[in-house]
């Protein structure tokens, strides 16, 4: 009867024994699955391209994940072209046509009150550069449409002296067909200055 008793369980463990590995088993499996799943789908968006022996990643993603840097990326290359100036009438025109594609009327009437104030032109006669300097975009992309609060410095360099202001401007950006003109697919409106001491009319 004893002996019966220590098989029993003898028995007894090994079942147990048995229930803990199949168990682990399991588990191993299961995670092993989804790992599998998770790696292919991260490999199912990459895709090689090959010229001449030479082979080049790309990592494919939704639009939303890389919204917030081409706003920055709108944001900034709108001040680029608007504010950085040089005494060159034919670049001027150039470098804000290109600027306008990026803005609505905005962007134009803000063009308007500077000719008004004689500003090109006395950038013009007085041989003066101005450049800017963006510090900072802020975006907001989780409304919309999207909001944009811009940091940057402008410097004017004449022959002799050269000034250094900061200026603040806020803008909505839209979704657009993507374009040469609008390659990020955005567009700025209601675009202002809010902060800056450097231009009357700002």
């Amino acid at each position: 009867m004893e002996d019966l008793l220590k098989l029993k369980r003898h028995f007894d463990r090994v079942k147990v024994v048995t229930i803990v590995a199949l168990l682990a088993l399991a588990a191993v499996c299961i995670a092993t699955l989804l790992m599998s799943f998770q790696e292919a789908n991260i490999n199912s968006r990459r895709i090689y391209i090959v010229n001449r022996n030479a082979q080049f990643e790309a990592i494919a993603g939704t639009v939303q994940a890389n919204r917030p840097v081409e706003i920055g990326y709108h944001v900034r290359r709108f001040h680029e072209l608007f504010f950085t100036v040089i005494p060159d009438a034919k670049e001027i025109q150039e470098s804000t046509r290109r600027a306008f594609y990026l803005a609505d009327n905005s962007a134009k009437k803000l063009y308007d009150d500077l000719q008004e104030q004689d500003f090109y032109n006395e950038i013009i006669q007085g041989n003066v550069v101005q450049k800017i300097k963006v510090d900072s975009v802020v975006t907001n992309s989780a409304t919309y449409p999207y909001q944009a609060i811009t940091y940057a410095t402008i410097t004017q360099t004449r022959a002799t002296t050269s000034a250094r202001k900061k200026i603040i401007s806020r803008c909505e950006l839209e979704d657009v067909p993507r374009s040469l003109s609008s390659p990020n697919g955005l567009f700025m409106r209601r675009f202002k200055i809010i902060s800056s001491s450097l231009y009357n009319g700002f």
